[in-house]
């Protein structure tokens, strides 16, 4: 059934990630062509099969907690399912070409690794839960906003050049940055807790001479947090927005997945 399940979601997410990123034109009389209005249903097919995968998973004792590669299977799960629900009724689709196969590769990691040592993840009972809840949930906030970051960037530099033709299937530049500031908003007190809880169970299960050999997670957990804090003051203290406000999410976001990274290494 597991099999099964994931031939499913990898089938559909790979027709999503070509759907949406198939160089079809621009919208006609409003409508998107119909190779484009097919990719988010497939989508939505990958990612609840990718979620059934991952309860039958659970019920074989390989749950999320288990392991850094079964939690990031998690996380792209929750990103595809954020931006389902964000992109409803906007115009989002250039994300969903980076949504879709973040999808696939998540599905993939969580079933070829999904037997490795759990080594690098301390028990620790319920804050392990809320630590890797939280954690999961500010890896998907960032991946979204530094998307919609990215987007702004790219849509504020063909408007610059003159390349943006109207019509097309992209939102304003004021309702990404709106959108931007939104996510940011949501994910920095998330990303607190993740911090909060992490540094908890760490010194839970092994006590403080543990963090030592956490220097390097711990540093880049505090880069993205300052820079999501320093997006949020700059913009209730001066108005800042725009540009500086979209390279600070995306380094606060580049600082999270080095953290994963570096877990994956670990294990």
């Amino acid at each position: 059934m597991i099999l099964s399940l994931f031939l499913l979601a990898a089938l559909a997410y790979g027709a999503a990630s070509f759907a949406y990123g198939a160089d079809v034109g621009d919208p006609v009389d409003g409508q998107l062509p119909t190779i484009r209005r097919r990719a988010r249903p497939l989508l939505a097919v990958g990612a609840v099969a990718h979620l059934l995968l991952i309860g039958l998973q659970c019920v074989d004792g390989d749950h999320p907690l288990k392991n850094i590669f079964l939690a990031t299977s998690f996380g792209a799960l929750v990103t595809s399912f954020g931006y389902l629900a964000l992109s409803r009724g906007r115009h989002l689709d250039p994300i969903g070409t980076l949504v879709a196969p973040l999808g696939l590769g998540g599905l993939a990691l969580g079933v070829v690794f999904s037997s490795v040592d759990a080594a690098t993840l301390p028990a620790g009972g319920g804050i392990a839960t809320a630590h890797v809840v939280f954690a999961t949930a500010g890896l998907a906030g960032f991946t979204l906003a530094a998307a919609v970051a990215g987007l702004y960037l790219v849509t504020e530099r063909r408007l610059r050049r003159k390349q943006f033709r109207p019509g097309g299937s992209t939102m304003s530049l004021t309702g990404l940055d709106r959108l931007h500031h939104r996510l940011v908003l949501l994910v920095t007190p998330i990303f607190t807790l993740a911090i909060v809880t992490g540094v908890l169970w760490i010194l839970q299960a092994g006590g403080p001479h543990m963090l030592r050999g956490r220097i390097f997670e711990i540093i880049a957990a505090a880069i993205a947090w300052g820079a999501s804090l320093a997006l949020l003051v700059m913009r209730a203290a001066w108005g800042s927005r725009g540009r500086q406000s979209a390279w600070l999410t995306i380094s606060a976001f580049l600082a999270v997945v080095l953290i994963v990274i570096s877990y994956g290494v670990r294990g």
